[in-house]
Parts: structure tokens; C-alpha cells; sequence
């Protein structure tokens, strides 16, 4: 696990929401009832033309959407993998500041004031310290 990955944490987050209100607005707008009209003539009475209404699914559109949301899902999976990946790296981390930092910083994006304040517990600790803690956790790992 690198700095670089964790930052990609919340932009992950971000667009496993993104795919799943697509799918959701998909959903709702395929598959439609589609209806049209047709001559011909009834079996009661051979010779007379009547129209007939004929009402169906859109196949053509609920084929091309069941495509597209498996491509989505697909993309969905593994994104959700990349989060479990930086989670389960989190929860391997042996040293509660680090872990409290990495939550803070890469997990909710809290700036480095607020993480020195609340990790540290002074708020005379100045930003760069625990900037300079996972630098030197991330060389020493």
C-alpha cells in the first residue's frame, strides 16, 4: 500500500456512488411497455380490415441495458475490491496514531490542522507531525 492508493480512497467511494444512482436512473427508464398498431382482419369476420393494438416489452432496449449494467456492475466490484484493499491495510496497521491518522486524513479528508488537534490531543502539535509520522511509516514499511 502506497500514500498514492489511500488518497484514491474517497474518488473510489465517490464513483462506486456514481455507478450505483446510474444503474438506479437506468433502471427506472428501460424496459418500457411499447405498443403499436397493425391491420388485418378478425377471425370472425374474414373479409372486414380491422386495426389491432399490440403491446409488448422494448426488447431491444432491455437487452442494451442489461449489457450496460453488467459493464457497470463489473466496474462496481471492482472498485468495492480497491476499498476492501485499503481497509483491510488499515486494519492490519499495528499503531493506533497511524491508524487514526490514515482514517482522518485519507479516509474522511480531514485537513492536517484538525488531525494534529485530535490525534495528538494538543493544540500546540504542530500540522507536520503527523504528515511526518506516515511519511515515516510509509518508508519504514
Amino acid at each position: 500500500m502506497t500514500i498514492k492508493e489511500l488518497e484514491q480512497y474517497r474518488k473510489l467511494q465517490n464513483e462506486v456512488n456514481q455507478l450505483a444512482q446510474r444503474l438506479e436512473k437506468m433502471s427506472k427508464g428501460t424496459g418500457g411497455i411499447v405498443s403499436d398498431f397493425v391491420k388485418g382482419s378478425s377471425h370472425d369476420l374474414r373479409a372486414k380490415e380491422t386495426v389491432f393494438t399490440i403491446t409488448g416489452l422494448d426488447q431491444r432496449n432491455r437487452l442494451k441495458y442489461e449489457r450496460l449494467q453488467g459493464i457497470l456492475q463489473n466496474r462496481a466490484n471492482r472498485l468495492s475490491n480497491d476499498l476492501l484493499k485499503i481497509e483491510t491495510f488499515i486494519d492490519g496497521v499495528e499503531c493506533s496514531k497511524i491508524r487514526q491518522i490514515i482514517t482522518h486524513r485519507y479516509i474522511e479528508g480531514r485537513p492536517w490542522e484538525y488531525i494534529a488537534e485530535h490525534v495528538y490531543g494538543e493544540k500546540d502539535v504542530v500540522e507536520d507531525t503527523p504528515r511526518k509520522a506516515i511519511i515515516n511509516f510509509f518508508k519504514n514499511l
